[in-house]
């Protein structure tokens, strides 16, 4: 049984961009991450090392190649849930726990959580910037809007009470 976890990919494009700056050309030239999105062409080479940080992270690190035609992509996908049944969200990860445990049959004692090198709660991102985000990082958006929905499909074959009630368990 395979299980991953996604994260939206405007977050994790604002992540990268301050994490992975001295790693990658593309941000490591950028004076900021809004220089950066009013232009990132101006500073992105695709298959320069380190850029890889720059662009469709969540793509890369699923190991997906890049696709010829758009058209590719929904097939792309499918193979890959074929792959991880599960995907759970960061941003619903008590609920993600919760449907884990689940599907491996755990007990409720398996499971424990703790908040652990959080960045918080407070993004930085505007509406503008995570738009712009998600559309440099295209693939990704794409990967994540599609388990954002199976992992949906899961919660409500689970039961949405249920999920919440057990979820809100666990924070306890």
């Amino acid at each position: 049984f395979y299980f991953s976890i996604v994260r939206d990919p405007a977050q994790v494009a604002e992540s990268s961009f301050s994490y992975f700056r001295a790693a990658a050309p593309a941000f490591r030239s950028s004076p900021s991450l809004g220089a950066f999105l009013a232009a990132p062409w101006r500073y992105f080479r695709a298959g320069q090392r380190g850029n890889h940080y720059a662009r469709n992270l969540l793509w890369f690190d699923f190991g997906l190649p890049e696709p010829a035609h758009p058209g590719q992509i929904p097939a792309i996908l499918g193979q890959l849930e074929a792959i991880f049944p599960l995907v759970l969200l960061a941003e619903r990860f008590d609920e993600s726990l919760v449907l884990l445990r689940h599907r491996l049959c755990w007990p409720r004692a398996a499971v424990d959580l703790f908040p652990h090198n959080a960045r918080g709660s407070a993004h930085s991102l505007s509406a503008e910037q995570r738009r712009r985000l998600r559309a440099w990082n295209a693939l990704d958006w794409a990967l994540y809007s599609h388990f954002n929905r199976s992992f949906w499909r899961a919660a409500e074959e689970f039961g949405l009470e249920r999920l919440r009630r057990e979820a809100a368990e666990l924070r306890r």
